[in-house]
This record gives structure tokens, sequence and C-alpha cells, in this order.
């Protein structure tokens, strides 16, 4: 995090005597351009936590059809109940599949979104602060 900080405030330090706002302005575009790079991952989890449940929904309809398949119309005794079962047990454990990685993905992805939220309420904090102590320090000049 303090490298993070670091590149963005030394955007606007290694400037030659700008004027509050180019010092603001480096401030911004720094900042903007750091959060953009740790945004680039979201899309991937949202991707991931969208097209899980969606695989294990898509496993649990071939568990379901081998199942079906392995079924004889007419066989009441039910002889062949290893391939009824086999079908059965891959739609359960697709589907569990399926939601596992969900449902970790959306915890991986909720405790990133906090961590940018929070590593931005700093950068708008001490971003500010180091403008305004520019600004006194710009105007004692």
């Amino acid at each position: 995090m303090l490298p993070l900080l670091g590149r963005i405030f030394l955007a606007a330090l290694e400037l030659d005597c700008p004027s509050p706002e180019d010092f603001r302005l480096a401030l911004e575009s720094a900042s903007q351009a750091e959060l953009l790079v740790m945004r680039r991952f979201n899309t991937v989890f949202d991707t991931i936590i969208a097209v899980s449940p969606l695989l294990g929904l898509l496993g649990t309809v071939l568990g379901l059809i081998q199942s079906f398949s392995a079924l004889r119309v007419g066989d009441v005794g039910g002889s062949d109940s290893v391939g009824v079962t086999a079908g059965i047990s891959e739609a359960l454990i697709s589907t569990a599949a399926g939601l596992i990685v969900a449902i970790f993905t959306l915890l991986f992805a909720n405790l990133f979104r906090s961590f940018y939220r929070t590593l931005r309420a700093l950068i708008q904090k001490y971003g500010g602060k180091l403008e305004l102590l520019y600004r006194s320090q710009y105007q004692s000049l």
C-alpha cells in the first residue's frame, strides 16, 4: 500500500514549481491511473462468479440425462441402479463444485473490493492533506 501511495504523491512532488492546480491535477491523474490498475480484475471476478453456478447447472443436467438414460422403460425391478446413482452423483458433484467456486470467488472479490474502497479513501484523505500543505507552502512563497 505504501509504494502505491508513494508513487501517487511522487507524481505531484516531482514537478518543478507547479501551481496548486497543476499539483492537484498531478495527484488526481496519478491516483486514477493506480486505481485503474487495481480494478483490472473486477471483470474476471464477476465472470467467474456468474459462470461457475451455470457450469454446475450444466453438470447437473448432464448427470440427470445420464441417470434417465440408465433407466429402462418397463424395468420395474431397477436392476441397473448403478447407472442411475452414478448420474445423480455426477449431478450433485458438479452442482457443489460450481457453487463452491462461485462462493469462494465472491468472498475473495468482496474482500478485494473492500480493500480497493479503503485504499481509495486513504488516497483521497492523504492526497487532500498533501494538497493543502502544498497550497499553504505555495502561498507563503
